[in-house]
């Protein structure tokens, strides 16, 4: 996958989130030796590195390998993030204020290609995300639908999307599973409600109900 603006980073942190099994010691024991060292020096001792929390810690990205070698000989779960190593305030706002962030760049669309850019993520979503980030993707949808609702709540589709809206923040706190079918759901539901006002808003005065119901089944294919 190409990273937009990442093509010429010579200088980053990884970030690593990992979560140790709790059912048995004898790995968490060898692991933490491995790592951070007890009756000898671990590996983490001859890398810089910071332990920002229990259960994570950030590298310099030229030690990843080493590192996560570790973390797949016992068997541990991880998640990794990327870090740019830099620490002034108006630097890193400057970086800020270059980044393309779909959610923000959706608030300028209208209704349809809202919904379809909001069709598109939920049946991501529903398909094929990770359980681990479903809940923040979740907000990230549910935060941008209610922004875009405010910024054009006289759009004859804004109360279809806060309805919507209402309905994924009931599914945050579901398990992933049990979410991800009711997300699959509402983006079909969604689905319909936008094709219907597309062939609407398309329709003549002089077209029939049957006319109108065949456009209808054609768009939506």
């Amino acid at each position: 996958m190409d990273v937009k603006g990442c093509e010429k980073l010579t200088d980053a942190n990884v970030m690593i989130i990992y979560k140790l099994p709790a059912q048995n010691a004898s790995i968490k024991t060898r692991f933490h030796d491995e790592l951070y060292g007890r009756h000898k020096e671990g590996t983490l001792f001859r890398i810089p590195h910071t332990k920002l929390i229990k259960g994570v810690i950030e590298i310099p990205q030229r030690n990843l390998d080493e590192i996560t070698h570790i973390f797949d000989k016992y068997g541990v779960e991880y998640r990794l993030r990327i870090v740019l190593p830099v620490e002034e305030h108006d630097q890193i706002m400057k970086i800020v204020k270059t980044i393309e962030d779909p959610y923000e760049k959706a608030l300028e669309f209208d209704s349809l290609d809202f919904s379809k850019f909001v069709i598109e993520k939920l049946e991501e979503m529903g398909k094929s995300m990770e359980a681990s980030e479903l809940e923040n993707e979740m907000l990230a949808i549910s935060d941008t639908t209610e922004k875009w609702v405010g910024k054009h709540e006289d759009d004859p589709l804004a109360e279809v999307l806060a309805y919507m809206f209402k309905a994924l923040q009931t599914e945050q706190s579901s398990e992933s599973n049990f979410a991800k079918r009711n997300v699959l759901r509402i983006a079909e539901s969604l689905r319909n409600w936008t094709v219907g006002y597309q062939v609407l808003r398309e329709s003549k005065d002089t077209e029939s109900v049957g006319e109108v119901l065949k456009k209808y089944k054609m768009h939506k294919r």
